[in-house]
């Protein structure tokens, strides 16, 4: 529902400052974490030798649909609540909300997994102990949060720097790797000798290397152009496809897997081998630019989706109002308190890998939920499309059933055994999408009615009339 009293005054919206280096900075950047090098780690657990690059190669086809899938869905629904308005167009407003609120904390997830991450890695090379390396990451979120509060172009700025330093400092040093050794790779084609069962698991474990890129669409409302977005959509996995398969090149032309597998910091490993001390100092100061572009690119894009759905009374109205530099603030700050709070949770538990196996699992779940709004909307909602998918049925239909299966194989995947099944990734899933139920079945309901109340308050009354002995009607004095 539309309420404009719990939408911020008309002094202060969204500013459309967004360009295309900045939108794919963002795609980019809050998928490429310190998380993706482990996640190479866990492709590489069910590829055979260097064939990891092939089941990256695979992955970053199938998500080359899924830019498309939510172009098309973009340009329909060119807002921050975009998602949540396609998703309850094709399947229903409640149920859109609840998919809505799980789906938002992959990015929580992926924050929390990467301060872990970053947080060992911190450990590793400046031999401090775990609640120390706690401080760095939120000194470090803190940074982040702070800069996204200074508004969409400082934070955009940020976000482009770190991003591409990132991926060309892991590049570079990747081709180092490669050069460095020399020789043939050790069974590039491995992927198919090991069974269906670990190219299923492999090419699902690739698709999180990619997880979150779409979120880049929440922030439609800055963008200066409608064509920012989609450009953003399709080449921001085409940067990470490159770097994510050079990383693993060099991974596995030096690191043994026993070595890497169940390592908190496998560039760091990587970085040693190729360059000794040299190394390891470039891949930690690459692991803490993560920690930046991650938490800012995080920040950025789930706040747009909490405002907007704020700003429909969906959420308590505190969460639409923006600061004097047309920022969600107090979206900002509790995404950086909640990330803060998780972190803190994965650094008491160790569990940073479930976080991969439940990140992959929503991902390819939302892929699958978007496939099928494509089919649904191409029926319902007959309007001319910025972006229109080529063969969008037949590729909606496989994408529908791709992802679906993808996202049972890594639901059921044990994250510290490659070769049995867990129920645990899927059940953590199911708690949370619970809440989330929960949440729109209980809450929702009175935050919209006291909305509606705000609203009929607002409106302007009509003062009564009388008729005139001509016949026209003139206001009540």
């Amino acid at each position: 529902m539309g309420d404009e009293a719990a939408a911020p005054s008309t002094s202060h919206v969204l500013r459309r400052s967004i360009g295309t280096p900045t939108a794919v900075a963002t795609s980019t950047g809050l998928a490429f974490a310190a998380i993706d090098f482990l996640g190479v780690v866990s492709v590489a657990t069910y590829a055979l030798g260097a064939s990891a690059w092939l089941a990256i190669l695979i992955g970053g086809l199938i998500v080359l649909l899924v830019s498309g899938i939510f172009s098309e869905l973009n340009g329909l629904f060119p807002t921050a609540a975009g998602i949540r308005l396609y998703i309850g167009r094709a399947i229903g407003p409640r149920t859109s909300l609840a998919v809505g609120f799980t789906y938002m904390s992959t990015v929580i997830l992926v924050i929390a997994a990467d301060a872990f991450l970053i947080g060992a890695a911190i450990g590793h090379v400046l031999h401090e102990p775990p609640w120390l390396s706690y401080v760095w990451i939120v000194v470090l979120l803190a940074v982040a949060a702070g800069a996204n509060l200074r508004g969409i172009r400082l934070a955009g700025w940020l976000q482009s720097i770190v991003t591409y330093t990132v991926l060309a400092s892991t590049s570079v040093l990747s081709v180092i790797a490669i050069f460095h050794v020399g020789g043939s790779f050790k069974k590039p084609f491995g992927l198919f000798d090991h069974g269906s069962f670990s190219v299923v698991q492999a090419i699902a474990f690739s698709l999180f290397l990619y997880a979150a890129f779409e979120w880049v669409t929440t922030t439609a409302e800055e963008a200066r152009r409608p064509q920012v977005i989609t450009r953003a959509l399709f080449i921001a996995p085409v940067l990470i496809w490159g770097a994510a398969t050079l990383f693993s090149l060099a991974l596995a032309h030096l690191v043994p897997p026993g070595l890497s597998h169940g390592s908190a910091y496998p560039q760091l490993l990587m970085g040693t081998a190729t360059l000794g001390t040299v190394g390891e100092l470039w891949m930690f100061a690459v692991t803490l630019l993560t920690a930046l572009n991650t938490f800012n690119g995080g920040f950025l894009v789930a706040s747009r989706f909490i405002y907007a759905t704020a700003r429909d009374g969906s959420l308590p109205r505190s969460f639409a109002k923006l600061n004097l530099q047309a920022v969600p603030w107090l979206a900002v700050v509790t995404l950086a308190g909640t990330s803060a709070v998780v972190a803190a949770v994965v650094f008491a538990t160790h569990q940073w890998l479930l976080l991969v196996a439940v990140g992959a699992t929503i991902e390819a779940a939302i892929y699958a939920v978007g496939s099928w709004c494509v089919l649904a909307l191409r029926k319902k909602d007959l309007r001319e499309r910025p972006f229109r998918l080529a063969a969008a049925r037949p590729l909606a239909t496989f994408g529908l059933v791709l992802f679906t299966f993808l996202a049972l194989a890594s639901g059921l995947s044990d994250p510290k055994n490659a070769h049995k099944l867990s129920l645990l990734p899927i059940t953590v899933i199911a708690v949370i999408a619970v809440l989330s139920t929960g949440y729109v079945m209980l809450v929702m309901p009175k935050l919209q009615a006291q909305a509606a109340a705000r609203a009929a308050i607002a409106r302007p009354k009509r003062r009564p009339t009388r008729p005139d002995q001509d016949g026209t009607t003139s206001l009540v004095e």
